[in-house]
């Protein structure tokens, strides 16, 4: 059980919570679940609502409940295994909105192949989505319903050299990986949008089925992404030193199904190119980051670096920073700005049980702080006390609150 609820809409502000994201909240979480995990099975029985605490935004859907069930395979080399999925869910709402039940099943087939050099696995499966709608004066169609068919190719090659980095015997590895995808299109207009959002896009997102979250979509595909990840192996313990990946999907179509309706197909021949980094030189020291860009806009869309110390008093020093473009949808009634921020944060233990902690967030494109967070804490072995002092700036009074 994981329970939320506030008494008004501003109570995380007026808290004035330690936490920097509780600031940005527009939901609470209320979810119940209940988790069978067998041999052979999987299943969830959950109900899930969300507290909403923007009064300018619509709440979401209420899962009230929702039962999944999911064979779980062995996923032993070079054995065929089944493919089984099915969900019911009932979406219900206190807005005037389409309400009801939704059906989502596949079946299928998989059969993963692995040897030391590589691994090859085929997939096929056939997707089926109905819904029971009530409520319904957005679309001509109560009971809508589409399928679609869908087969994939994973494949990888790991190659392997002795080499030396900052002085230590290494084993590098280069590990090329190539994921057809082919999905059938499926006229998808009728049916309503309960839990689902277009995936943010990151190199795990080159070797996904589907770019869409949720159930509510069934995405159309013919594409192929390429991926190249090469990672430094420490010889006398096996950590990795460095690891660094980089991609992008080749599409042979466009994509045609969107979750509005309205919306154009999307039509770019290739995908965004994907990159990440991890290095870590020992234990006390760690960078990692991401870029992802647009090569047929010719611009960043994102990109991320943090780096972080660990001292051997249990002292902790982060720094980073973040830029992103924001999703271009066509409901953005106002043009939303890319944000950019710095981030610095420490951590300082100051004896046994004291410690003293602080971040500040800077935002560069409006050249100021948005969040400052200043702190003291008391940790013994059953309880913990923080006494803090917080300030941010406020987009809705364009103002600084402390």
């Amino acid at each position: 059980i994981d329970y939320s609820k506030a008494s008004d809409v501003d109570y995380l502000q007026d808290l004035e919570t330690s936490n920097l994201e509780s600031q940005r909240q527009t939901n609470l979480l209320q979810l119940a679940q209940l988790d069978y995990l067998g041999e052979s099975w999987l299943v969830n029985l959950e109900a899930q609502q969300f507290q909403t605490l923007a009064e300018d935004i619509s709440e979401d859907y209420k899962k009230l409940p929702q039962l999944t069930a999911q064979y779980r395979g062995r996923r032993t080399p070079f054995e065929l295994e089944p493919i089984l999925v099915s969900q019911v869910s009932n979406f219900d709402s206190d807005d005037n909105r389409v309400t009801g039940q939704r059906l989502y099943g596949e079946a299928g087939l998989t059969y993963p192949m692995r040897w030391l050099w590589g691994f090859v696995q085929p997939t096929v499966k056939y997707r089926q989505l109905s819904y029971d709608l009530s409520e319904n004066a957005q679309f001509t169609d109560d009971s809508p319903a589409a399928g679609s068919a869908l087969a994939s190719l994973d494949g990888g090659l790991v190659f392997e050299r002795q080499t030396t980095l900052t002085g230590r015997s290494m084993l590098q590895t280069v590990e090329p990986r190539l994921y057809y995808l082919y999905s059938e299109y499926e006229d998808q207009d009728d049916q309503p949008d309960f839990d689902s959002a277009e995936l943010t896009f990151t190199y795990n997102q080159l070797f996904r089925e589907t770019r869409f979250s949720g159930r509510d979509r069934l995405d159309d595909a013919n594409q192929i992404a390429l991926g190249l990840t090469t990672t430094f192996i420490d010889e006398r313990d096996g950590s990795s030193l460095l690891r660094a990946s980089i991609g992008q999907i080749y599409y042979f179509r466009d994509r045609e199904v969107r979750l509005i309706p309205t919306a154009e197909p999307l039509d770019d021949p290739g995908s965004e190119i994907a990159g990440e980094l991890n290095f870590t030189p020992n234990d006390a020291v760690s960078l990692r980051g991401g870029l992802v860009y647009a090569p047929f806009e010719d611009r960043i869309n994102a990109g991320n670096v943090q780096t972080s110390y660990t001292a051997e008093n249990g002292a902790i020093y982060n720094l980073g920073y973040s830029y992103r473009r924001p999703l271009t949808t066509i409901t953005s009634a106002i043009v939303q700005q890319p944000t950019a921020e710095a981030h610095v944060s420490a951590y300082l233990p100051v004896s046994n049980n004291w410690s003293l902690f602080g971040a500040m967030n800077y935002s560069t494109k409006a050249n100021r702080s948005v969040e400052d967070m200043l702190g003291v804490e008391y940790d013994s072995c059953c309880w913990t006390l923080r006494l803090l002092y917080l300030r941010y700036f406020n987009n809705e009074s364009n103002s600084v609150q402390d």
